[in-house]
């Protein structure tokens, strides 16, 4: 399965993609395709981010 990082945050907060998707301005089933093939690492990095952001969850990434 692609992009397990941010699946894996996702189930960390316990959200779903359909929550994500709303952040993105995207549409689930968009989000859904989008995942399916593995991003760039920074386009990965840049949506962990975010979810952390949305979820409270702060961190400074350095990696």
């Amino acid at each position: 399965m692609n992009n397990m990082k941010i699946r894996i945050k996702l189930l960390e907060h316990n959200k779903r993609l359909w929550w994500l998707a709303g952040i993105l301005g995207t549409s689930e089933a968009t989000l859904s395709r989008r995942l399916r093939n593995e991003l760039p690492e920074e386009e990965q990095n840049e949506i962990i981010q975010l979810i952390e952001e949305r979820t409270g969850e702060k961190h400074d990434r350095t990696d």
